[in-house]
């Protein structure tokens, strides 16, 4: 039987897009046609927030846990072809952390992606990496981040690490000394770097109205578009 290939995107520091680029991505491969779901580790379900109108945002009362637990719970449909199974809480049982690898094994069976939405839950963030077929990193341009993406490429391992995604990139001269030597450590290796994430104003007007950038048509978001193209491309493809 055909498997289907876990995605976690994971980064140690905060602030930097993760939830919206795990959205993103997943968006763009539920509109390709394949059967993706998102998960994560965030109590908060942020990306009901990013993917519905406040007024609309969808209710639940049982997620991830209840899942791995009892075998059943609630599954928010996000758009065709693209669910989300929320989560409850950030208490994790030693029952739940036992069982939750053979649940993500079980969901690669139904889904042709999992994207894990990860923070740094330490134990759920653990098993998702474990769980995972491979990582993508978020990043900004400055040095806490550069040190923190190779001190992940060091704990995961760089045959683990997919592609590192540069956002909120602003045309300054320290961004464009710590891109160019993200690209320099990155030239030697299948990590898939593409062009940065720019960081404009018409990201939170679509985050406001529940819309991805997969719903715009606005040139601003164009470049964007192109960018996750390059890595859903390779994901689909099996990368490099």
């Amino acid at each position: 039987m055909k498997k289907g290939k876990m995605i976690t995107v994971k980064v140690n520091k905060g602030g930097i897009g993760k939830t919206t680029i795990s959205t993103w991505l997943a968006h763009g491969l539920a509109e390709l046609g394949y059967k993706t779901l998102l998960l994560t580790s965030d109590s908060q379900n942020n990306i009901l927030d990013i993917t519905f109108k406040e007024e609309q945002k969808p209710l639940y009362s049982s997620g991830l846990k209840n899942w791995v637990t009892k075998g059943n719970g609630d599954i928010i449909n996000i758009r065709k072809n693209l669910n989300f199974i929320p989560l409850e809480n950030s208490i994790f049982s030693n029952n739940f952390l036992k069982k939750l690898p053979l649940f993500l094994e079980k969901l690669k069976e139904d889904y042709d992606f999992i994207i894990n939405d990860s923070i740094p839950t330490i134990k759920l963030d653990k098993e998702f990496v474990n769980s995972s077929d491979k990582l993508i990193i978020p990043a900004f341009c400055d040095r806490s981040t550069v040190e923190g993406i190779l001190n992940v490429i060091d704990e995961a391992g760089i045959d683990k690490i997919f592609a590192i995604l540069v956002n909120k990139y602003e045309n300054t001269e320290t961004q464009k000394k710590y891109y160019k030597q993200l690209k320099e450590v990155l030239d030697n290796t299948n990590i898939i770097f593409p062009n940065p994430i720019p960081n404009k104003s018409q990201i939170s007007k679509l985050i406001d109205q529940g819309k991805t950038i997969w719903e715009s048509k606005s040139q601003q978001v164009q470049d964007i578009q192109d960018t996750l193209t390059t890595i859903l491309y390779e994901l689909i493809h099996g990368g490099k």
